[in-house]
């Protein structure tokens, strides 16, 4: 799936308003750009009713467009791909649940309205995806060097301290910023 995802909505906005001067991702074309609907969804702010999470572009082969066909989705940092949560709550969710342990005690610290079995179905996420975000990570910085001398040296708190290293000092949360700078969803 391709994805361009903006630090901010006033960088989405300005990307969309400017559709017709950028190249698809795919065909490389200029010029063939539209909107082409929004991608819904339910996210903490909007627990009723679905809420717009992203946009969706077409690149036009209609009437003899010179454009791919293909769509492709545009995204703000902030949101994270097939999750309720947002990037920060999952940062605090994943820090909280490493630092002790306890998934359901650090799930329950959000006061998140997801079901009981969401803090093992995201931990599994972010397991199962540890190795690619390890990956992309090494390519901004090397990982921190850790002595191993404390309990909490696991590879999971080896993979959270590789991403605050990476992203310190960045407007954006961690998982925000790395979803920003890498054009990629953290899981």
């Amino acid at each position: 799936m391709c994805a361009r995802i903006f630090p901010s909505q006033t960088e989405q906005d300005e990307f969309l308003r400017n559709l017709k001067l950028s190249a698809c991702p795919h065909c490389k074309r200029v010029g063939t750009l539209n909107r082409h609907g929004v991608l819904r969804g339910y996210d903490e702010e909007h627990l009723k009713h679905w809420a717009v999470r992203a946009r969706r572009v077409f690149c036009s082969n209609r009437n003899q467009a010179a454009g791919c066909g293909r769509t492709f989705s545009v995204w703000t940092a902030d949101k994270v791909q097939r999750l309720f949560l947002s990037a920060e709550q999952l940062g605090a969710f994943l820090k909280a649940a490493a630092a002790a342990g306890n998934k359901r005690q650090a799930f329950g610290k959000l006061q998140s309205s997801m079901s009981g079995s969401a803090p093992y179905r995201i931990w599994k996420r972010f397991q199962n995806a540890q190795t690619s975000i390890r990956a992309a990570l090494s390519t901004i910085c090397p990982p921190p060097k850790l002595d191993g001398a404390q309990p909490g040296d696991s590879p999971t708190a080896s993979t959270l301290s590789h991403l605050d290293k990476a992203f310190d000092g960045h407007e954006l949360n961690p998982i925000a910023a790395f979803q920003a700078t890498l054009q990629t969803f953290f899981i």
